[in-house]
């Protein structure tokens, strides 16, 4: 990476963070009881507060890569990237350093960003949401989940499941794969015992399912069902009618399992 390139990054960054509302004056969620003026590193004399600590912080956890607020590793690492990008930024200034495109450049960066903040703010008030519904009356519904998978856990154990089964079922997911345009899959004769597990598993769900419901009535409102899907983006709408996902696929090629 350029150093131009560095320089444009992390100016960008700092500007978020002005502009944005990012800094607080008072980080009261520490429980060290830190004031967010306190001093936790100077480079050439140039101080680092715990308050922009905090804050480059939650920008990486929402612009760059998932950081865990309580692995001291991690954290402590988001403290040397602040370091370094002040040494970058100081060596910047000294060369002199211009880009006469930057100032459009940060402005179409920080309307993405207003965007990206606006679409996680949306989706993480439908989670605060969700949670704030189940944490009134969970308890029945939890209980019928976890009798439900005991059971089905107990019962598809129980079922056979041939070799021929497996190639099968693998045959015809390559075609769907195939079909969905993903890359070209592994013979059948390739696989790692663990892929062949999950596929025995998959097949046997599904015949532990097709046994229940060939025996069962259930009956689908598929106009209430249909108005409700349709009113989610398209990104969301992943059930069919019957209220069941699509099966995880197994992995292809280069899994963390072989």
């Amino acid at each position: 990476m350029s150093s131009r390139f560095k320089y444009g990054f992390y100016a960008a960054t700092l500007a978020f963070c002005l502009f944005a509302g990012w800094a607080c004056d008072k980080f009261r969620g520490n429980s060290a009881g830190i004031s967010s003026s306190q001093v936790v590193a100077t480079v050439d004399g140039q101080q680092i507060t715990f308050g922009q600590w905090m804050s480059q912080m939650d920008l990486l956890r929402v612009f760059e890569t998932p950081v865990d607020p309580e692995n001291t590793q991690q954290v402590k690492g988001v403290l040397e990237t602040l370091i370094n990008q002040e040494l970058i930024l100081q060596a910047a200034k000294k060369a002199n350093y211009a880009d006469p495109n930057f100032d459009e450049y940060l402005k179409t960066k920080l309307l993405q960003s207003d965007e990206r903040i606006k679409d996680q703010k949306g989706k993480l008030e439908q989670d605060l949401a969700a949670v704030k519904r189940v944490e009134k009356n969970y308890k029945d519904a939890y209980q019928k989940v976890l009798l439900a998978q005991g059971y089905a856990s107990n019962q598809i154990s129980k079922i056979t499941v041939s070799d021929a089964d497996m190639k099968t079922w693998y045959t015809q997911y390559s075609a769907q794969a195939a079909a969905a345009g993903q890359p070209g899959m592994r013979p059948y004769s390739s696989l790692t015992s663990d892929i062949k597990k999950e596929i025995k598993q998959n097949i046997q769900a599904e015949k532990f399912l097709d046994q229940l419901q060939s025996g069962g009535q259930i009956v689908r409102n598929d106009d209430v069902i249909k108005k409700y899907l349709d009113s989610l983006s398209p990104s969301q709408g992943v059930l069919d009618s019957s209220g069941m996902g699509q099966a995880a696929p197994p992995a292809q090629t280069g899994s963390s399992k072989q």
